[in-house]
């Protein structure tokens, strides 16, 4: 079945949007399926409109498709803008900001002595965690009981 049949059977212009041919399709198979037409009892109309609307389907989807060269151009061409090695330089201020160049004239001279974030406390989370476990649990036992 070539394109041309395919807009023909949906009954929709050869230049005509998804959304159209959505709709005509949704209508048409509405009209004619097997269940609400006692007509035609073996759904030849329904199979012909079910068919065209696939295949416009994937006509629109391999055209929108980027093929895997394209993707493989656009990686590279992404990491030889953001070469490693140069955004080192440009993002390495040591242990303070006052390298730091604020794109709207405002400077930078707090200085810092570590970068560590406070380690969390497995003992903490432990004792949160399996303490409102308990709670639920008694409160369920205890909703039971005195149901």
């Amino acid at each position: 079945m070539n394109l041309a049949d395919c807009y023909q059977i949906l009954g929709v212009q050869k230049g005509a949007s998804q959304k159209e041919i959505k709709s005509a399709y949704r209508r048409l198979s509405l009209e004619y399926h097997p269940d609400r037409n006692k007509v035609d009892r073996g759904g030849e109309k329904f199979k012909q409109i079910t068919e065209a609307y696939q295949a416009l389907r994937r006509e629109e989807k391999s055209k929108t498709r980027i093929s895997d060269t394209d993707v493989a151009t656009k990686y590279t061409q992404f990491w030889k803008n953001h070469d490693g090695s140069k955004m080192n330089d440009d993002f390495n201020f040591g242990p303070n900001f006052a390298g730091f160049k604020n794109p709207f004239g405002a400077s930078v001279q707090e200085q810092y002595s570590h970068f560590k974030e406070k380690e969390s406390s497995f003992k903490n989370t432990h004792v949160i965690l399996y303490g409102g476990l308990g709670l639920i649990a008694l409160w369920i036992i205890l909703a039971e009981i005195f149901k």
